[in-house]
């Protein structure tokens, strides 16, 4: 083969395959892999279609039955202490008590408190009011003085040291067997000084000291009376323990003041002065012109 023939077989086409007559011949093409469609542009993919799962057949077993709830007891109180067993209201609770209804009807009301000193009561066409501190000083005034009456001494779980003025010590020493009968306790401690060790039940911590310098002032100026002494002692006393003006108090504690005036159980103070004054309708609408 020289270098020209070569070159002429190389750039001559090749000869189609025909296939020998008879012979059935097939071409198939190259198939792709299988790829997820992808939705075009503009369609969404169809959303999958939720089947609700069949309900479950009943069982023939029986679900055991629940523990009854144990019974909630209530904590009984110390035996130390009065327990009172009240009905239950049916309705909501108020946030005050309700007025207890009273034995009889009364022809008088308590409407109010006056700058925290008066009570006002109504009654018919007048108005009273009522100076709560003398009026309550009269009631444990005459509670003192009953007959026999003994005031409980309370021992104080720590005593009271205080120095008194020199004369005020001498004198409280003096009748100290006197103030037992009172309900105070009172000891020598020395450097001037005096220890309280019990005082009447009825009397506030913070109330001794001024007390028994009252007291002891009495004692100095006592008359020859013994009688009158110790009424001008259980006059002291009294006004200590009792009510402040401007103190607040429970409406029931205003209506124990108001029944004892108001029944005529108290109409002065220790001092003689009145507990109660009253403004009539006609002198209110005078006030006001209506007449």
């Amino acid at each position: 083969n020289s270098p020209v023939e070569m070159s002429q077989k190389a750039a001559a086409p090749e000869a189609p395959f025909l296939a020998p007559a008879g012979d059935v011949v097939t071409f198939r093409s190259p198939v792709a892999p299988a790829e997820t469609a992808r939705p075009r542009r503009g369609e969404w993919p169809a959303a999958p279609v939720w089947t609700p799962r069949p309900p479950a057949e009943p069982s023939s077993e029986k679900a055991p039955a629940e523990a009854p709830a144990p019974a909630v007891r209530e904590a009984e109180p110390p035996a130390d202490q009065l327990r009172l067993d009240l009905p239950r209201p049916a309705g909501p609770v108020s946030a005050l008590p309700a007025d207890p209804a009273p034995a009889e009807e009364r022809p008088w009301r308590v409407i109010g408190e006056a700058m925290r000193t008066y009570i006002i009561v109504e009654q018919g066409d007048r108005l009273l009011f009522i100076d709560k501190h003398a009026a309550h000083e009269r009631m444990g005034f005459e509670r003192l003085r009953a007959q026999d009456y003994r005031p409980m001494s309370q021992e104080l779980l720590r005593p009271l040291a205080w120095q008194p003025s020199p004369e005020d010590r001498a004198v409280l020493l003096a009748h100290a067997g006197a103030l037992e009968e009172f309900g105070f306790q009172i000891e020598d401690i020395g450097a001037g000084a005096v220890a309280v060790r019990a005082a009447p039940d009825f009397l506030d911590y913070a109330d001794i000291p001024s007390t028994l310098e009252e007291l002891a002032e009495r004692y100095a100026l006592g008359s020859a009376d013994p009688a009158a002494q110790r009424d001008e002692l259980l006059h002291t006393m009294a006004c200590k323990a009792a009510v402040k003006g401007g103190q607040v108090n429970a409406p029931q504690e205003l209506e124990v003041i108001a029944q004892a005036v108001m029944e005529g159980q108290v109409t002065h103070c220790p001092h003689g002065r009145p507990v109660a004054t009253q403004l009539t309708r006609k002198q209110l609408e005078k006030q006001f012109g209506r007449t």
